[in-house]
């Protein structure tokens, strides 16, 4: 797990019946939150803290110089004292995108200009989940403008930066057209609600401790919190989902560790304080790592536990009540939400899928991840039936994958379509080391050809695939099983 690294990040808006706010899109290749629309920020550097700025005596004046800076950086918006011309601002700027910041630093206390630290207002504090590559601790500010300045993206990791009216911004969050950070969504809650930002009210839910933060509502209604869990590698967590803006459930009560227990605790009873009431916990199979907690909430919330039958019939905890496609579980609240039920079998056979209908958002289980893979295992999962339900998943075109492992997935078409085509190419290759192993050959006889690409450490789990794929060959007449082995049809 890595260590996140201490950044900040400024939240730009214009008040009033046109209130509108600065965000930029992340690239698709950015090496932190790929595609993401965010809040103007980065990392913090040492010379921030000595940098030219207003005198404030604020505790975290590093962590403000390194929000304007990074502002400065990525949009062109230079909030200091002093005057500057429009060529010598776009030098200093370009001296900060090329220079380490110690020099643009003495740049501008050269030109006079000091950063505007006073008319920042602390919003909370976000930790990226701790499955992610690379890690933020980051330190949220508020900044209100009277104008909206020109911007412009630095290009090394966005894809764009504008301003945008809070409203387009919240609709289009809301149909699940975007990602966002967890004080961006306060934004364009507290915005909607108040047309204004309502600081206090953010530090309550992105406090000084960190913790809460960690989740993030990834649509009005959707809350999202990564739990350590037994997953398979190179998964680490699997991820929880509090469905519902007043009545919810929770989905995945994955981790079977009462450390996390606790903290999945501390998250429905802060969600409570905010009007959250959870009706019941669903699961979308029965797997280990997906149904740790369930025991434990069920005694401690009192809530009933619901699956698919089949998955019922494979646990130890009662279910008290079974889903079965086609039903819609209706949840009242500031932001209705209307999930319907999706049978998915092929992983599992009492898999389930959620489709959030209002933004079309689809909590995927373990059909796909998008951290590692996903294994199907002969005794219980058929490969045929996995493919045939990622072609209905497709099918649905939903706005966005939410899977059981990894984070949120903004381009289901490619990763469901990438999935067949990945499982077809497999396929091809277990049956083309059939045909060339020259006799009757067991899985583990195959992986040594058909996963040639794969690690060693994972042959054993290759094998299992590899047994799926020979069980559809045969199914669909291209190999022959003969007891615990197989051979290529005529």
């Amino acid at each position: 797990m890595t260590e996140p690294a201490l950044g900040s990040a400024v939240v730009v808006w214009t008040a009033g019946e046109s209130a509108r706010l600065v965000w930029a899109q992340r690239r698709p290749d950015a090496p932190a939150l790929p595609g993401f629309h965010v809040a103007p920020g980065g990392l913090l550097d040492p010379a921030d803290a000595d940098a030219p700025s207003d005198g404030g005596r604020h505790e975290d004046l590093g962590l403000r110089v390194a929000g304007l800076r990074e502002l400065f950086e990525e949009t062109g918006i230079l909030h200091a004292d002093g005057a500057i011309e429009a060529d010598a601002r776009a030098q200093l700027r370009r001296r900060f995108q090329r220079a380490a910041p110690e020099l643009g630093h003495s740049r501008m206390r050269a030109m006079g200009l000091r950063w505007r630290t006073r008319d920042l207002v602390p919003i909370g504090r976000w930790l990226t989940p701790a499955f992610a590559p690379r890690r933020f601790d980051a330190r949220f500010f508020g900044l209100r403008l009277d104008a909206a300045p020109p911007v412009d993206a630095q290009p090394e990791e966005l894809a764009a930066v504008e301003w945008i009216a809070a409203a387009d911004a919240r609709a289009r969050w809301a149909r699940g057209g975007c990602l966002i950070t967890p004080p961006l969504a306060w934004l364009l809650r507290s915005m909607a609600t108040h047309g204004e930002l309502r600081a206090e009210e953010a530090r309550r839910v992105y406090g000084a401790q960190g913790e809460a933060a960690q989740r993030w509502e990834v649509v009005p209604g959707v809350q999202m919190l990564p739990f350590r869990t037994p997953t398979l590698p190179p998964a680490t967590m699997t991820n929880s989902y509090l469905v519902g803006s007043g009545e919810a459930v929770i989905v995945e009560p994955a981790t079977p560790y009462p450390d996390e227990q606790a903290r999945m605790l501390r998250w429905i009873e802060e969600a409570t304080r905010h009007g959250i009431t959870p009706r019941a916990l669903l699961l979308t199979h029965h797997h280990g790592d997906h149904i740790g907690a369930a025991a434990e909430l069920k005694q401690r919330l009192g809530l009933p536990l619901w699956a698919h039958r089949e998955t019922a019939a494979r646990l130890r905890v009662p279910v008290e009540r079974t889903l079965e496609e086609g039903e819609r579980i209706s949840l009242a609240g500031p932001d209705p939400v209307s999930l319907r039920v999706l049978h998915t079998p092929g992983h599992a056979p009492g898999h389930l899928c959620f489709l959030e209908e209002r933004s079309g958002v689809l909590i995927a289980g373990d059909m796909v991840a998008s951290i590692g893979t996903i294994v199907i295992e002969p005794s219980e999962g058929d490969m045929a039936v996995y493919l045939d339900q990622l072609r209905r998943l497709a099918d649905l075109a939903p706005s966005m994958l939410l899977p059981a492992h990894g984070l949120p997935i903004l381009d289901p078409q490619a990763k469901l379509h990438g999935y067949i085509q990945h499982r077809l190419a497999r396929e091809a290759r277990v049956l083309e080391a059939l045909r060339s192993h020259g006799g009757p050959a067991t899985p583990r006889d195959l992986v040594p050809v058909a996963y040639d690409d794969a690690p060693r450490e994972v042959w054993g789990l290759a094998a299992l695939s590899t047994q799926a794929h020979l069980v559809k060959l045969v199914q669909d007449g291209a190999a022959e099983r003969d007891g615990e082995r197989w051979v290529a049809a005529g």
